[in-house]
Order: C-alpha cells, then structure tokens, then sequence
C-alpha cells in the first residue's frame, strides 16, 4: 500500500474517530445537561404553581381577616342584627369578594348565615364541606382557639380554596365569638388564573373518596405514575416533561394533582444543536481532511512520490544520467539532492568500473593468450633449435670439398677409391640429417598449428554485446580529453559545437567510443607536435540521423594539422602501412609516417567501431588543408 493510501486512511480514521468521541461526548456529557435544565425548569413551574395557590390561600386570608375583624360582624355575632344581616349578609356581598363561598359560624360550630354560588353559571347551589358538611378537626381547632387557618376542603361540588379567621372585636381581640369562612372552588377558570400567575398551562385532576386517582393524564398513564402528596413527581416521554404534585387538605387526605406539561423544547434543541454540531464537525473535518490531503500532496507525498517512481525508473530502465533536480531547502529537497549525488556517484563509479573492466579483460584476454602462445612456443623453439643442430651437423663443406677433389681426378687409383667410398659415406650422413631435419620441421609445423589454433580459437570466441551506458555526448567528450597528458591536452583548442550540448542522454557505448575519441585527440596532438604548432584546432560537432529506420549518431572530429593526399587517407586506416623500402612500422600504427598516435591506432578505431556495428572514415581536402573525421554509429 503506497503511503499516501496509508496517510489518507489514517486522517479518515482520525476524523471518524473525532467525531465518534465528539458525539459520544455530546450525548452523554451536553444533552444530560440539556435534559437536565429541562428538569429544573419544569421543577420551578412546579414551584410557581405552589407559589401562586399559596398567594391564592394568603388573598383568602386577608378577606376572611378583613371580615372576622369587622366589629359589625362580632356585635352580630352577640345580638344577631337583622339589619345588619340584611344589609351585609348578602348574594352581592359574596360576589363582591369574588368569592364562591361565604359562611359565618357561632363558636360552638354552628351556621349561623352561608352562600355558595356555581362558578360557571353563578347560581345559588348548596354544598357540604367535606362532603358531610362538618369541619376538619384541625378546622374545628382553630374555631376554638380563635386563629387564622387555610387551606383545601373537599366538597360535594369539587375542591375549594378556602381560608377562616375569627370574629373578633375589630381590634383583634376576642373573646372570638366564631368563625368566617371564605372560599373560592378550584374549577377550570380559577385553574387558568392560577397557571397565568405561574406562566404555566396547568391541569387537574381528582381523588376520589378512597383516595385513589379519579382521572390519570395520558402522560401519567402511559408513564404508570403515582400521584404523591407534597413532592412533585417527574413523568418524562419523548416529546414531554410532566411535573405532577399532589395536594390534600389539613387532615392529608389526598384532594387533587395538579400537573405541568412541558414540550422538551430544550432537549429537542439540544438534540438539534447536537446534530448540526457533529454535521459541521464533519463537514468541517471533511474540508479539513481534504485540505491536508492537498497540501500533504504537494509538500510531502508527491515529492515522496516521484522520489519513489524516480528510484523506480532508475531501477527499471537502469537509467543513471536522469536526475530530479528539486529546488526545495527542506528534508525532501535535502533527500532529492543526496539521491541525485547518490546516482551520480554511482553513474561515475559504474563508468569507472567499466572503464577498468574493460582493460582488466582486455588484459586478462591477452594475458590468456600470451600464456597459451608461452606454452605452444617453448616445444617450438626447442624443435628449432634442434633443426638448427641437425642442419649444422650436416657435412656440407667435407661433401663440397671430397666433390672437387674427384672430379678434378687423380693418377692414384687408389686415391680415387677411397674419395669414392667417403662420398658414399657423405650421402648416407646427408640422407641421415635430411631425416632427422624433416622429423624436427615436422615437429615444428605442428607447434605452428597449435599458435594457429589457439589464434583461431580466441577469434572465434562469443563475444558479448558492448556495455550500453546513458551519457550525453558532450560529458563523452569531455571524458575522453580528461584522459590526454596534459602535453597533449595543450596542444588542443577544443572547439565543441552548439548541438552536441543539445542531443541530451543517449545509451552509448561510452567505454569504447571514449577510447576512440581519445585516440582522435591523441592523433591530433601527434600531428601538431611534429608539424610544429603549439595548438591546433580540434572541432567536435554531433547531431542525429534516421538510417534504415533506425537513429545514427553521426560525429565530425576535425583538426587543422595533418592534411592527407587521397593515397594516404586510403592507407591511414590500414594495419602494415605502405612505407619506404626498408622501413620498419609497428602493428596498429598510423599509416602516415611519423604522424601516428601513441596509442592503440587509427587501425583499432576503425575494427572497434566496425565491431560495434559503425563506421570511421577520413576526409581531406589536400595536404595543409586539416583533416576530418566522420564517425556513424547505430543507436
């Protein structure tokens, strides 16, 4: 897996992760805080709602004081006024408290006068407190005792509101001669005005006279809720917060519920909030991811990656010459710089390793040779030596001598007898020698054969292919003066043209062709030396040629000195050139007399380039006029 695959994964892994912890934080940290805050809030309309029945109770004590402490009502209360009774103790009376209940009780419990109205309609009804018409003991106390008390009474007509004070003397003091009663019925209305004041939509409902739950809310039932007395009581759904509180009267007989819907708007915006938060976190996250993905791309992974593709290319094409060439200052460029000097380095040393393999086996070739020839020429020059016995032992002198003396002839017979007899003998050493000779020259034609057969055998050798290099040929060029003595480097006025420059990387046979450049140039210093310039100049010109469908680089070397007529340039490539009667040149020397290199020779250029598929000739347009050099060689 490339590493942009592995970064971009790692950055979505990051992000998904992020939001994970993010929304995980959210619902378990934020939105418990939301709901939270939903709670308290429906817990202070709660409270308002047992504020406002509180100040409902506390204006229904105020009334009921305002009345038990009229000093009209005590004398009534000891005389009972008619008059006082018919102007006060009246239908108007009650509704002028805005009341919907009125009573007035003598101090041992009795109704002396009482009203009660319908709330909805306004008519007269007739109830009974507490559904039998007596007091609450605690009600019944405080009568007795003469003190204040409020609170909710249970009646046959629904719930009531309901505050007593004594009947007093107008300046608080008794002795109490009763009680007044005034109440107001918790119906529909009184409900609304009481959720105004609380700024809640409150709702009721009842116990029956078992104490069980008249009526249950939906919310309750689908909740299976109880109803407590004096502790508010949380029902939450889905789309709901419901706060419930039980009322009873004095006695703790379970009167009422009085209950608080709330939509769980927070919650259900905090649920929103939530949602858009991680939405944008996302979002955010996305365009963020994307962002560093770019800009990782162009800062990092790109050039990571044409670091890799570069290596890769090198490796593939074994291509040493291509570079990359970054102009950055940080750790990338610092790494493109070092593996571009890197490569350079081993394109030198691959040329250098080259360079001496190519002399170490053309050694090791000659040396192999040498050995073999050392071993075929030790019998040979001993077979010589031999020949060279048996020819000197041959009595050539004695049979030329003892020839002469018989032919002139003599008068001794017996003289003659015996030169007879003695070049008979002579015959039969010379038959013998001959014999010994032509078993030794025998002997010698097969040692020859072996030299020819290790000869032939080395010719006819598999040679492999040239080492193929990338270069350019300008670096060529430069490579091959390199190698000059600098006696010879100064004597050249190197004159490189504008297009070699411009041919850029070609796979060449660099070792090679380096060689016979350097034998041009060696040649041309050879040329000034003995023509006796101090500098000459040395022109290299190169460019590319489409030949049979294939591409030719063609080079022109050219010198100012050395000028050939048409005889020599046809012998300057030969091995034994045409010299003057008598005069010895040394194999792979130049065909010019005293022109030639002191290198391998214009010969070994010439069967070099052939054996590497190319061509070298010579041009001249007459003696003094320079010399040119046309090099083709296939690509």
């Amino acid at each position: 897996m490339r590493v942009r695959a592995r970064v971009t994964i790692l950055l979505a892994l990051l992000l998904a992760v992020l939001i994970a912890a993010q929304w995980t934080i959210q619902q378990r940290l934020m939105l418990p805080r939301f709901v939270d805050l939903e709670r308290a809030s429906a817990q202070t309309d709660m409270q308002r709602v047992e504020l406002a029945v509180d100040r409902e109770l506390e204006s229904l004590d105020a009334m009921t004081s305002d009345w038990g402490n009229w000093a009209e009502v005590w004398v009534y209360m000891r005389d009972h006024n008619r008059a006082f009774a018919q102007a006060n103790l009246t239908d108007a009376a009650v509704h002028s408290l805005k009341v919907d209940y009125l009573a007035v009780l003598t101090q041992d419990g009795r109704y002396d006068w009482s009203r009660a109205f319908d709330p909805a309609s306004g008519k007269q009804i007739a109830i009974r407190l507490n559904r039998t018409g007596q007091l609450e003991p605690l009600w019944v106390e405080a009568r007795a005792r003469g003190t204040q008390i409020s609170g909710l009474i249970d009646t046959d007509s629904g719930v009531m509101l309901a505050a007593g004070a004594p009947i007093l003397d107008g300046f608080n003091k008794g002795p109490s001669r009763g009680m007044v009663i005034i109440g107001r019925m918790l119906d529909n209305a009184e409900l609304q005005r009481i959720g105004r004041q609380a700024q809640v939509a409150l709702d009721m409902r009842l116990w029956d006279k078992d104490g069980d739950a008249s009526a249950v809310s939906a919310v309750s039932a689908a909740a299976g809720a109880t109803p407590q007395v004096g502790r508010a009581h949380l029902i939450e759904t889905e789309t709901t917060t419901r706060m419930e509180l039980g009322f009873a009267n004095l006695s703790g007989r379970p009167l009422l519920v009085l209950g608080i819907s709330v939509p769980r708007t927070i919650s259900s915006h905090g649920n929103v909030a939530v949602r858009y938060s991680t939405l944008m976190l996302s979002l955010a996250g996305g365009v963020v991811l994307l962002v560093l993905l770019v800009l990782l791309g162009r800062i990092v992974l790109n050039p990571l990656a044409s670091v890799t593709d570069h290596a890769q290319q090198i490796a593939a094409a074994d291509d040493l010459s291509s570079r990359l060439n970054y102009n950055r200052s940080d750790e990338l460029g610092q790494l493109a710089h070092a593996f571009d000097d890197m490569v350079g380095r081993l394109a030198d040393s691959r040329r250098e390793l080259v360079d001496r393999s190519f002399e170490s086996g053309a050694a090791e070739n000659a040396s192999g040779v040498l050995h073999n020839l050392g071993n075929a020429m030790t019998p040979l020059s001993v077979n010589v030596a031999a020949l060279r016995q048996h020819l000197d032992a041959m009595p050539v002198d004695e049979l030329q001598r003892t020839l002469e003396e018989f032919l002139r002839g003599t008068a001794d017979p017996e003289r003659q007898r015996d030169l007879r007899q003695f070049l008979e003998l002579l015959v039969k050493e010379l038959g013998v020698a001959r014999e010994r000779a032509g078993e030794s020259l025998a002997q010698v034609v097969g040692h020859t054969g072996v030299i020819h057969s290790v000869l032939a055998g080395q010719h006819a050798q598999p040679r492999a292919g040239p080492v193929l290099q990338p270069i350019t040929p300008a670096e060529l060029v430069a490579r091959s003066l390199a190698r000059l003595i600098p006696a010879q480097r100064e004597r050249l006025a190197l004159d490189v043209a504008p297009g070699v420059a411009s041919l850029g990387t070609l796979s060449l046979p660099s070792t090679t062709l380096a060689l016979v450049l350097q034998e041009l140039a060696q040649y041309a210093a050879t040329c000034a030396e003995q023509a006796g310039q101090a500098r000459t100049r040395f022109g290299i010109a190169a460019k590319l040629l489409a030949a049979n469908g294939r591409r030719v680089l063609q080079m022109s070397v050219s010198q100012d000195c050395g000028a050939l007529s048409a005889d020599q340039l046809r012998m300057l490539f030969q091995k034994e050139p045409a010299t003057a009667p008598g005069a010895k040149v040394a194999p792979g020397a130049t065909a010019v007399p005293s022109m030639g290199s002191a290198g391998r020779g214009l010969h070994w250029c010439a069967n070099t380039l052939n054996a590497l598929g190319g061509s070298i000739a010579a041009h001249s347009d007459g003696v003094g006029k320079g010399l040119r050099f046309e090099i083709n060689l296939p690509l």
